[in-house]
């Protein structure tokens, strides 16, 4: 009896021991546990001393605690992830690009963000809301940000624009004292311009989408007005003007729409350019849009408790704003202090503040590549107006969605 009796013992702790089954992760021993991590390759080496930093202090203050960390080119990143995924290889938890949080939360990958984890109010709320998924629930935690502002040429634009018309104004004044420089480089219809324009439409109080109620909005005045707006630029803005290379840097136009990458390819290539960076002139509320990553945690993961430590370890006060400029961006913690300064610095962070995310709908890439963008290139080439243009994208974006409204 009595070796019957040990045998079970045994038995009963070495299943306690290995019971790495549990989804959330606490049937390990906080002493022995290894959480996998997968990132973007780093930009610079500087970077990697930041997230290595950051490690290092991680496991410094939960002894036992191992952080392997994999980092993966970008552009390979979504095709090895994905293979992951599929063959049930993959991380505890990951970076992800915003768009894949509605997609991968859709179809069940990642977990939802577990309640109390993190406080009201603790990130940016554009940077936060790119984690919704499309059932109103966050599926992650952001990790940096960034978006875009207004450049403008003090030497032909001194001050510059806050509103829609003072935007207007300064363009046709710029054109008109010299013909062959253009007021403005107006973005274009392309993936590029698609992503720019939920932040105009936002300035004038509207979201292209109410995800919740299944409503596609973008075919609504303030939206027509938005686009609207780029169609009378052209008038003062020519692209046989900004067609040429580099027209702003080259002196060529007053103002431009860009991100903080631009600022200092400028500054080192175009060094005599006088110029500076300021928030998104708006029509009723300051807005913009916004990009970055996110991280996610997987429900393959059996350790996603230990993740979702990690995940607001990285994004806390403190190691947020070395960590998002090292992975180019801005940070997301309201508290966080950012790496930097100068009045383009400034400039970005003010309009962060302001940014709203895409809607979290996980097909949204390709309503921004298929359909928006070739109906913002349909009205600005006059071949459509702006309202024909966005009620046919509409149209076709609730036929892809089977929305109704």
């Amino acid at each position: 009896m009595s070796r019957a009796i040990a045998a079970a013992a045994v038995l009963a702790f070495a299943l306690t021991a290995c019971g790495s089954g549990d989804s959330g992760g606490g049937g390990q021993a906080a002493e022995s546990r290894t959480l996998t991590y997968w990132m973007y390759q780093d930009r610079t080496p500087q970077a990697g001393e930041v997230v290595e930093k950051i490690r290092k202090d991680f496991e410094k203050a939960n002894p036992g605690v191992t952080v392997k960390i994999v980092k993966i080119p970008k552009d390979d990143f979504n095709t090895k992830l994905g293979s992951a995924i599929s063959s049930k290889t993959g991380p505890d938890v990951s970076t992800l690009d915003q768009p894949l949080v509605s997609k991968y939360a859709k179809d069940g990958t990642i977990v939802e963000l577990p309640a109390g984890t993190v406080s009201e109010g603790t990130y940016f709320k554009g940077a936060y809301d790119t984690n919704l998924g499309t059932d109103g629930k966050y599926y992650g935690l952001p990790l940096d940000q960034t978006g875009v502002a207004l450049f403008y040429n003090k030497k032909l634009v001194p001050t510059p624009p806050t509103t829609w018309d003072e935007m207007k104004a300064a363009s046709e004044k710029v054109h008109a004292a010299d013909p062959n420089v253009a007021g403005m480089v107006v973005p274009k219809g392309d993936g590029y311009g698609g992503w720019m324009f939920p932040g105009i439409v936002a300035g004038n109080g509207l979201e292209m989408a109410d995800v919740a109620s299944k409503k596609i909005l973008f075919d609504q005045p303030q939206a027509v007005e938005a686009l609207q707006l780029w169609v009378d630029l052209l008038k003062s803005s020519p692209r046989k003007i900004t067609d040429s290379d580099q027209p702003f840097q080259n002196g060529l136009a007053g103002m431009m729409i860009s991100g903080p990458w631009d600022v200092p390819t400028i500054r080192e290539q175009f060094p005599e350019l006088d110029f500076s960076v300021a928030p998104l002139p708006y029509k009723t509320e300051p807005a913009g849009n916004i990009g970055g990553e996110n991280a996610v945690v997987y429900k393959t993961s059996p350790n996603q408790d230990l993740a979702w430590k990690w995940l607001t370890f990285i994004t806390n006060e403190t190691n947020n704003g070395p960590l998002a400029d090292a992975l180019g961006g801005f940070p997301v913690h309201t508290k966080a202090t950012a790496v930097g300064s100068g009045p383009e610095h400034e400039a970005f962070l003010a309009q962060l503040k302001v940014a709203h995310a895409r809607p979290a709908v996980p097909e949204w890439i390709q309503i921004n590549d298929e359909i928006i963008a070739p109906a913002i290139e349909s009205a600005l080439l006059g071949k459509m107006t702006a309202q024909e243009a966005l009620t046919d994208a509409a149209n076709k974006t609730r036929s892809l969605l089977g929305w109704n409204s």
